[in-house]
């Protein structure tokens, strides 16, 4: 990843941003750290590179069977590899590929297919509220890495209306 851009100048994180554990490069927000509940790293550097990042390390069970997969660390991508087994629509459990704990839950997705936000957190304390979110459900068009806060921001707005 190249730290200066197009005009050469260097690239300075935003501190606010990068205190919570996330990154603005070249318009592109994504996250260096993800833990499951017991504080295992998701995101190391020999994971597969996804949009020119470390990608997120997942094992994922459904009815098709279990497999790990690689999703973007960019926020707001949908980009993946691996779960060829699974079929759109299919609920999976979100688990760690370290200790296979079940990621928590937020609340519900709005989707077809009555799917969850899974939460993973930005920091190793699985108490702080710092965290991303993502559908469980294969193939839902909320399936891609988003604030936690947003998806709250979300729900609550479209409670109150």
């Amino acid at each position: 990843m190249n730290n200066f851009d197009k005009d050469g100048k260097l690239l300075v994180p935003d501190k606010e941003l990068l205190k919570h554990g996330i990154i603005k490069r070249e318009n592109k927000i994504h996250i260096n750290h993800a833990f499951c509940p017991k504080g295992h790293e998701l995101i190391v550097a020999n994971n597969e590179i996804i949009d020119e990042f470390p990608s997120i390390k997942l094992w994922l069970k459904g009815d098709a069977g279990n497999e790990i997969i690689f999703i973007s660390p960019v926020l707001n991508n949908l980009r993946r590899t691996g779960g060829d087994i699974f079929g759109k629509g299919d609920k999976l459990q979100i688990c760690c590929p370290e200790c296979g704990i079940q990621m928590p839950v937020l609340g519900p997705c709005e989707c077809q297919w009555n799917g969850e936000y899974v939460m993973l957190s930005l920091d190793k304390d699985p108490e702080n509220q710092n965290a991303v979110c993502f559908c469980d459900v294969w193939g839902c068009p909320k399936g891609d890495v988003r604030l936690a806060d947003e998806v709250i921001s979300e729900y609550m707005r479209g409670y109150q209306m």
